[in-house]
């Protein structure tokens, strides 16, 4: 895993999946779930930033969030660094749907196991059903069809009935998908692209990827066709235009997948991107070299505004576990399967997070005998305080540098009625002291009620 970056939350274990672009790879250890700031787009030092991404969601309203489009962008070379372009490259609509061979894995005996065989047949099956998740999960904005002959299709899967390469220490390569001279553009007019106007809009771009592999096999010996099937999963987004990877540990297209049920593989972020990304044209433009990064573009929130929190007028009401929060304004929200996510800025770069997570546990101690550990790992608690507040029993503490550089300020609170919240508010360290009162106030407005449906702790 890369980097600690900015700091949401670890949800669940993560089943490591990835290293390089285009490419799938397991590392033997798991990973939590952190999104990495160091995640680069191949131009340069250059990292998207929240004021690139604000001034194209000005231009682009209907972009759907969270998502993590500005990864997704392909470089075009201008004729100098300080005037390239990034832009977004999909297939053509009048190309779907897509002509998909798929090559069964030739399994060699010293693979094979006669008390638990594993027909190649099962593994094409796994690629289809990846295929037809996609389908489902993009409103029906890509579609595959399936050909008997390589000949025939527009896209060859090839099954590797073989162990995946290792290219580095404790990584191996389970999954590729080329995608050198995938996005191809032109100016449309007939001129050379050196003469493009960098305050257009978009180019003309085509986009075609032939090809992906994945191998059936690691160290260990065949994988379960559902492992197969993740993997065919992941390549099939570079397939329809992701050129890097998405800097959220969870989402499909993060070099680490989430260990989570595959008919829920697809993150938010997954789906909101690739349906944004298919609903604008092909070449559409992000950012260009000389717009980068500048402080003239249209700037995202980077702090508190001032010195009282300001909260959104409307609570954040979760039906299902039995709570509402009022977040401060403007911070994007993000829905989990035990609470919510608010971040002030977008999922991938932000300054301070503020996440509930809503657990059956009858007390406080319950909880902590459990996942003491896991909150402090390597931190130094440096502040704690209990009180009881309406009858119901609260805990304070205080934890900096279990990420480095990082305060979390964490509230637990038990609801009276067998389910415990977490609450989890974290920032730079040295912002701590501005942040804190916007921690404070937001855990203040927590509302419970009934007897909510919090699920029961896991592994």
């Amino acid at each position: 895993m890369r980097g600690a970056g900015p700091r949401a939350r670890p949800l669940g274990a993560a089943l490591a999946l990835g290293a390089a672009l285009g490419a799938l790879a397991t590392p033997a250890s798991a990973a939590a779930a952190v999104p990495d700031r160091r995640a680069t787009i191949a131009w340069g030092d250059y990292q998207p930033d929240r004021r690139d991404y604000a001034a194209f969601r000005a231009a682009y309203p209907r972009t759907l969030e969270p998502n993590y489009l500005p990864f997704m962008v392909h470089r075009v070379p201008l004729g100098g660094p300080e005037r390239d372009v990034m832009v977004f490259c999909h297939w053509a609509p009048d190309r779907f749907p897509l002509a998909v061979h798929i090559e069964p894995p030739v399994i060699p005996e010293s693979l094979r196991n006669e008390f638990h065989p594993k027909p190649p047949e099962h593994y094409v099956t796994a690629v289809r059903a990846a295929l037809e998740t996609w389908e489902r999960n993009l409103e029906g904005l890509v579609r595959f069809r399936y050909v008997a002959t390589r000949e025939e299709a527009d896209v060859h899967v090839e099954l590797r009935g073989e162990v995946g390469p290792e290219p580095e220490s404790d990584v191996r390569v389970l999954g590729a998908t080329p995608l050198g001279g995938a996005c191809r553009v032109s100016r449309g007019d007939g001129s050379a692209l050196a003469e493009w106007d960098p305050d257009a809009e978009r180019l003309v771009a085509e986009f075609e990827v032939p090809r992906f592999r994945v191998f059936v096999a690691d160290e260990t010996g065949l994988l379960e066709p559902d492992q197969v099937e993740r993997l065919a999963l992941h390549e099939i987004g570079h397939l329809l235009g992701m050129s890097h990877h998405s800097p959220i540990p969870g989402d499909l297209m993060y070099e680490v997948a989430r260990d989570r049920p595959l008919g829920d593989v697809l993150s938010i972020e997954d789906v909101n991107s690739f349906v944004s990304l298919y609903r604008m044209p092909s070449g559409t433009v992000f950012v260009t070299a000389a717009q980068a990064g500048s402080a003239e573009r249209t700037p995202a929130p980077t702090g508190p505004a001032g010195d009282a929190p300001v909260l959104s007028v409307a609570p954040h009401v979760d039906a299902r576990l039995g709570y509402q929060v009022r977040l401060p304004v403007s911070w994007t929200r993000i829905e989990t399967a035990h609470g919510v996510i608010a971040v002030n800025g977008v999922t991938w770069d932000y300054d301070a997070s503020f996440q509930v997570i809503v657990r059956r546990y009858p007390t406080i101690e319950s909880y902590l005998e459990r996942w003491a550990g896991a909150h402090l790992a390597g931190g130094r608690l440096v502040e704690e305080e209990a009180w009881v507040d309406g009858g119901r029993r609260r805990l304070r503490w205080v934890v900096r540098d279990r990420l480095p550089g990082v305060t979390e300020h964490l509230t637990f609170l038990e609801t009276g009625d067998g389910r415990l919240a977490v609450v989890i508010a974290d920032c730079a360290s040295e912002s701590y002291a501005a942040y804190r009162p916007w921690f404070e106030a937001t855990v203040g407005t927590l509302e419970f009620w009934g007897e909510g449906a919090a699920p029961e702790d896991e592994e």
